[in-house]
């Protein structure tokens, strides 16, 4: 769990040292969207940062709720890639995060 904390700090740092850390919280029915990362309502920084970083601290604290598998390092790298934004840092967090869930997730990771 600790390398999983550490890679989320580093995706918070790398959120705002591209710029794209908000101060101002997108409106309650903006972060409730059931679509995949909140596309329909959310720009995936956004999500990243209201969504994704609270849900994976309070997964890291409770222990419950850890996903089976991760993918977002591929939604991210299309987002930043359409986007015009050099995000290779972040993509290199967001792809470590998505390799420790996997990892957790494997026979020897969970007897940790």
């Amino acid at each position: 769990m600790e390398q999983l904390e550490l890679t989320l700090k580093h995706i918070e740092e790398e959120l705002q040292s591209l710029g794209l850390w908000e101060e101002e919280q997108p409106p309650l029915h903006d972060l409730q969207s059931q679509m995949p990362f909140c596309y329909d309502t959310l720009r995936l920084p956004q999500w990243l940062q209201w969504v994704f970083l609270p849900r994976c601290y309070q997964m890291i604290q409770t222990r419950e709720g850890i996903p089976e598998k991760s993918d977002i390092h591929s939604i991210a790298e299309y987002y930043f890639s359409e986007a015009g934004i050099n995000a290779k840092h972040l993509l290199i967090s967001i792809r470590r995060f998505d390799d420790l869930i996997t990892e957790w997730n494997s026979p020897e990771g969970q007897k940790h």
